[in-house]
């Protein structure tokens, strides 16, 4: 395939069944160009050819022949290593999940061996539950806890696990025989929100993840913001308390001192390992709550002045919280922005549901694999 198949596909992803005529006039191409272009994605199986009701300037009596996507076409692998656990996913052409696997482990003992092991038997297990064919799996999209390099091969650093310079995707490519993207975590969420779930129409998409960290990936007209190359957008480590208590990443007074999942149980006295509706038993302490709302909310509205999102989106213990926690930041952030911003901006729960920082993988592996139009 080549770019301009690229952009006939994201179009008919995007917008649905087109005419020969409307992909035309969108693509800049000329009809001729474009006939040649779908007759190869209409060979390959990738498009279907639709008759639809006389309509759209269509001469009457001649029914018009729409194209759209066929989403079982292909398929993609989607995994998200996150906190003490491993999601992976097998998804089509839309990002919709076929079958979903967890993985829970051990966070103070794994080591990246060990990961990438089992992250090549989960795939290899999910691929034959499926039953799909090999040879139609694109490729693989890994989000991974911590910065990427620039042609998103490696882990650069990961604080929580303190993994450092991790070739993951050479390692997987040659674990299971597929082309491998790697990126930030909480990036690749952002990216399924933008392209799948409620951030399509947002010009600027900041998704918030609350697990082990506080993380945060940003989206704008579309294109991952990727600030140094590296994918990741530090939120957690904004200082909200001048000499505040040691972070985890060297610094003092960060807001993952504060807004963690290990900061908020213990002072919640919750002994649960990854407990569920962890801001819920949070709120009962009014001392902690306040203060994880006070400096989430300086942090945002920090980030919204910088960085001018119209939709924020909370994932992880951010998405399960009690919505008077949601109100509050609701409330907090729009005075402390920057007026044309404060009638715009929307907060909203993700709406990928389970399994998001797999769904998120896939995402970047359609994108890279092909919506890109890249040869396959």
């Amino acid at each position: 395939m080549g770019i301009h198949h690229g952009a006939i596909l994201r179009i008919l992803r995007d917008d649905g069944p087109q005419s020969r005529a409307e992909l035309a006039r969108r693509t800049a191409l000329s009809p001729t160009a474009l006939t040649h272009l779908t007759a190869q994605l209409l060979k390959d199986g990738i498009v279907t050819e639709l008759t639809q009701a006389t309509g759209g300037g269509a001469p009457i009596g001649r029914p018009a022949v729409g194209l759209a996507l066929v989403p079982d076409a292909h398929h993609v692998v989607g995994v998200h290593i996150g906190a003490g656990t491993i999601h992976a996913a097998v998804t089509d052409l839309k990002a919709s999940v076929k079958q979903l696997d967890t993985f829970h482990f051990d966070t103070s003992t794994i080591e990246p061996a060990r990961v990438i092991a089992k992250v090549a038997r989960m795939v290899d297990a999910l691929v034959r539950k499926t039953g799909a064919d090999r040879s139609k799996i694109l490729g693989m999209g890994l989000g991974v806890p911590g910065p990427v390099d620039i042609k998103r091969r490696r882990n650069l650093l990961s604080i929580n696990y303190d993994w450092r310079d991790v070739a993951f995707a050479d390692e997987l490519e040659g674990a299971l025989g597929m082309p491998v993207v790697v990126e930030h975590n909480v990036s690749a969420m952002a990216l399924a929100e933008s392209r799948y779930g409620i951030g399509r129409e947002a010009s600027a998409l900041l998704y918030i993840y609350l697990r082990t960290g506080l993380g945060a990936g940003l989206v704008v007209d579309g294109r991952p913001f990727r600030p140094g190359g590296h994918g990741a957008v530090e939120l957690g480590h904004i200082q909200v308390v001048e000499h505040g208590a040691r972070c985890a990443c060297g610094s003092t007074g960060c807001l993952e001192t504060f807004l963690s999942e290990r900061a908020l149980s213990r002072a919640a006295g919750v002994d649960t390992p990854h407990p569920k509706r962890l801001l819920a038993a949070v709120e009962k302490h009014p001392e902690v709550w306040n203060d994880a709302v006070r400096h989430l909310t300086t942090a945002i509205a920090s980030a919204a002045n910088l960085l001018n999102p119209d939709l924020i989106v909370f994932g992880g213990h951010l998405g399960e919280a009690p919505e008077s926690f949601i109100d509050a930041i609701r409330a907090g952030v729009p005075p402390r922005v920057l007026p044309p911003m404060r009638d715009t901006m929307r907060f909203e729960r993700s709406s990928i549901g389970p399994g998001a920082g797999a769904i998120g993988g896939a995402a970047v592996a359609l994108d890279h694999l092909f919506y890109s139009g890249a040869p396959r």
